[in-house]
């Protein structure tokens, strides 16, 4: 994304503060669209007993937390079409792309923490915590792309050679890290529900 969105900044600032205005309208439309299925779904988890609820996040917690201790985390591996980035209009591909990215189910995943947020979220939260959720994950992403688009070598942090260099390590750390932080959240919420 930024490998993409920083040299058209670089080339012609205004397409670039298109792109990022494009990147934004994208985002807050994904969290939207997002923000519908999660409300759902949490409306439809009122009718199950608490305890049955907490018991299905210690579940999640656990499932999550295994499956990034196993370096297994579980994403879709696609991306937004690489043509997209020559073939369309700077403003247009930042919304197409945001949106698709701001969707969160879509995008390929390093640790298994924003599915344990969200599910936490829906699983415990009223409406407006898991419209919070919602809307922090997707703002501090977009943030994120923002301040990367920005930044004078910001395609550098994205690209290859620095991949290459911290990637492996990097992402099996995060993934051992969180999978630890998800197996002890799943304790805590056992002990809470047994003792509390």
């Amino acid at each position: 994304m930024v490998g993409v969105s920083n040299p058209i900044m670089r080339a012609d600032p205004r397409e670039g503060w298109r792109f990022l205005a494009g990147f934004g309208a994208g985002l807050a439309a994904a969290a939207l669209t997002l923000l519908g299925p999660l409300l759902l779904l949490a409306w439809a988890l009122e009718l199950v007993h608490p305890t049955a609820r907490t018991v299905l996040l210690i579940a999640v917690l656990l499932g999550f937390g295994a499956a990034d201790l196993l370096n297994r985390t579980p994403h879709v591996w696609r991306q937004v079409p690489q043509r997209f980035a020559r073939e369309l209009q700077p403003g247009r591909l930042g919304l197409i792309w945001a949106y698709d990215l701001g969707l969160l189910v879509t995008t390929q995943k390093t640790t298994s923490l924003l599915w344990i947020g969200l599910a936490g979220a829906v699983l415990v939260g009223p409406p407006s915590l898991i419209a919070a959720t919602a809307f922090l994950v997707v703002m501090l992403f977009g943030l994120g792309v923002a301040v990367a688009t920005l930044m004078r070598n910001g395609a550098e942090l994205t690209g290859l050679r620095l991949s290459r260099r911290i990637g492996g390590v990097w992402v099996v750390a995060a993934r051992r890290v969180s999978g630890l932080i998800a197996i002890v959240l799943a304790i805590v919420e056992a002990v809470r529900l047994l003792w509390g």
